[in-house]
């Protein structure tokens, strides 16, 4: 039952220890619900609008305290229904999720995962190109909370599933659906669901999204990020290593891709 599940309007990721959903109840609404195995539903933020005309209600519950933090009362409200919401598997291997009020998403699978993946060390190999290293040491998660901070990621060869609020300083909430490719010449992520404080958005048939996304290699730019037609975030390529593969991020930053040892 671990992967990555896909339908017209939802994405459901699922490891051992956790699960992150993304749910399109309408047009102008958008859920993002994250669930641990030990703690039950931990966060939920709902994006409300359209692209960026829009705005955020969230819910965080400190997952030992209990302890909740949102920045409006229905946030808690949709956490406490949220924590209602299932999955149940097809005889097809097809997926469903249902919504605490009956709504139900069907799915069907985008990519399996296995656990193992995710603690696999990685040797030094020359054979392997630079978009194969990329890949293979991308593949990752992991699940961190504190008071007023809570976050998640899943990592894979083809997907990368984000939730991440943060009351520490200033409101941070950020809960994304990306596609990876990779090439020689750099990473590219399209970003098909997008969370935040001002966005809120997921592509028209997320269906699309269980296609294989392949980078157009000509939009790279040297010692720089880019953002072309394709919908994608470009990073290129600015130094390889046999542990660490450096990207050219947006703004002078620079990204590192570590290889796991």
């Amino acid at each position: 039952m671990f992967g990555i599940w896909c339908g017209k309007d939802a994405t459901v990721t699922i490891v051992e220890d956790f699960s992150i959903a993304f749910l399109r109840i309408r047009k102008d609404m958008i859920a993002s619900i994250l669930k641990h195995r030990l703690y039950g539903t931990v966060g939920v933020a709902y994006g409300l609008g359209v692209d960026f005309d829009a705005r955020a209600v969230y819910c965080i519950k400190h997952p030992e305290t209990g302890k909740l933090s949102y920045n409006e009362a229905v946030g808690q409200e949709h956490l406490e229904k949220h924590s209602e919401d299932s999955c149940s598997l097809g005889e097809d291997g097809s997926m469903t999720y249902r919504m605490y009020d009956g709504t139900e998403y069907p799915l069907v699978l985008a990519e399996e995962i296995h656990m193992e993946d995710f603690g696999k060390k990685t040797p030094v190999d020359p054979a392997l190109t630079v978009a194969q290293r990329m890949a293979l040491w991308n593949v990752g998660q992991w699940f961190a909370y504190d008071d007023g901070y809570l976050g998640a990621d899943i990592g894979t060869q083809r997907y990368s599933i984000y939730f991440e609020i943060s009351l520490k300083d200033e409101l941070f909430l950020y809960c994304r659906v990306g596609q990876n490719g990779y090439c020689e010449k750099g990473w590219a992520m399209r970003s098909t669901t997008c969370i935040r404080h001002m966005e809120c958005r997921m592509i028209e048939d997320n269906l699309q999204t269980l296609q294989e996304y392949k980078p157009m290699e000509e939009c790279f730019v040297a010692d720089g990020c880019a953002f072309p037609s394709d919908g994608g975030w470009y990073w290129s390529v600015k130094e390889v290593t046999d542990d660490v593969i450096y990207l050219n991020g947006c703004g002078d930053v620079t990204y590192e891709i570590h290889r796991k040892q």
